[in-house]
C-alpha cells in the first residue's frame, strides 16, 4: 500500500549563496524514497549514515539508484558518517576495525562526489589531564590518518562540534587542514559562543547543521533556537557559500524550519 506523504509546497534550488538541504530521515521511508520526494525542492540531500552494522550499509545498488536520482533532479549530497564506530577506542584493534569499516564507508560512497562528510570524534569518558587529552589527540590522529588515507581531500571531511570543548581538535584541525561541521544545536544545548565559534572556524567551516531545541532537546525546528542566536546566524548565513542542512527528523519540523531560515533572508528580516 502505497502512503501519501506531504510534499514542500515550493522550491528552494539555488535560492540562496549556500546549497539549502535536509537530511534523509524527514519520511519514514528509505535514501531513495527521501531523495525522490525532496531533491525537486533542495539543492542538497544529507545522508544520515549513523550505523555501521552489516545491514546499514551502502549497497552499490543503493549508490547508483541515488547517484542517478542526483542526476535527473540536480540534487547534490552530504554524508553524516557512522556514529557507532570506535575511532579513539584504547584498545588498538577495536579501533583499528573502525578506521576500516569508517574508510569502506568512504569508499563506497565517493561515487556520489559529496561535497563533504560529517565525522563525530567523541572523546573519553573521564580526560583528567593534560596528557590525557594528547593522548586522545594522538589516537583521534591515528584514525584520521587512515580514513584520509582513502584519498579525501582534508577540507571535505568535517569534524563536528558535539557536547565537549570543540578547542580540544583545534590540533587536529591545523594538522590534517580538515573541516568543520558547524552545529548550532549541539553548541545552544552548551549555552556556547556562537559569535566566538563563527569567528575563531569561518575558514574552516564547509557544512552548517542548523537546527533548533525544543522541550530542552536539540534537532527541533530553527524557531526554537533564542533571539540572539537567530540574529547571529541570520546575519552569518548570508554570507556562507558552502552547504547547510536543515538537520531535522520529520516534515513539520522542515517545514517551520524552511519559513524560519526564509524570514532570515528576507530584507525585513
Amino acid at each position: 500500500m502505497s502512503i501519501n506523504f506531504p510534499i514542500l509546497p515550493q522550491s528552494w534550488k539555488q535560492r540562496y549563496p549556500f546549497r539549502l538541504g535536509t537530511t534523509s530521515f524527514i519520511y519514514p521511508a528509505g535514501y531513495l524514497e527521501n531523495v525522490t520526494r525532496l531533491g525537486p525542492h533542495l539543492d542538497e540531500i544529507e545522508l544520515l549514515m549513523f550505523e555501521s552494522q552489516p545491514a546499514s550499509r551502502p549497497t552499490e545498488k543503493l549508490v547508483q539508484d541515488l547517484q542517478q536520482l542526483g542526476q535527473s533532479q540536480a540534487v547534490t549530497y552530504n554524508v553524516h558518517l557512522p556514529t557507532d564506530l570506535a575511532l579513539t577506542h584504547p584498545d588498538r584493534a577495536l579501533r583499528h576495525r573502525a578506521c576500516r569499516l569508517m574508510k569502506d564507508f568512504v569508499t563506497t560512497l565517493t561515487p556520489l562526489k559529496p561535497t563533504v562528510y560529517v565525522l563525530h570524534l567523541t572523546p573519553p569518558t573521564q580526560i583528567h589531564s593534560g596528557r590525557d587529552l594528547l593522548d586522545w589527540q594522538r589516537t583521534a590522529g591515528k584514525s584520521l590518518e587512515g580514513i584520509l588515507a582513502a584519498g579525501l581531500p582534508p577540507r571535505r571531511l568535517a569534524l563536528e562540534n558535539l557536547m565537549f570543548p570543540f578547542i580540544w581538535l583545534a590540533p587536529l584541525l591545523e594538522r590534517f587542514d580538515l573541516g568543520v561541521c558547524f552545529d548550532s544545536g549541539h553548541l545552544a544545548l552548551q549555552h556556547g559562543d556562537l559569535e566566538g565559534f563563527l569567528m575563531d572556524y569561518s575558514q574552516r567551516i564547509v557544512i552548517a547543521h542548523l537546527h533548533g531545541l525544543r522541550a530542552g532537546r536539540d534537532h527541533g525546528p530553527l524557531e526554537g533556537l533564542s533571539t540572539v542566536y537567530q540574529h547571529v546566524l541570520a546575519g552569518w548565513v548570508g554570507g556562507f557559500e558552502g552547504s547547510v542542512s536543515l538537520e531535522v527528523f520529520g516534515f513539520e519540523p522542515l517545514l517551520a524550519s524552511l519559513a524560519c531560515l526564509d524570514r532570515w533572508m528576507s530584507p525585513q528580516g
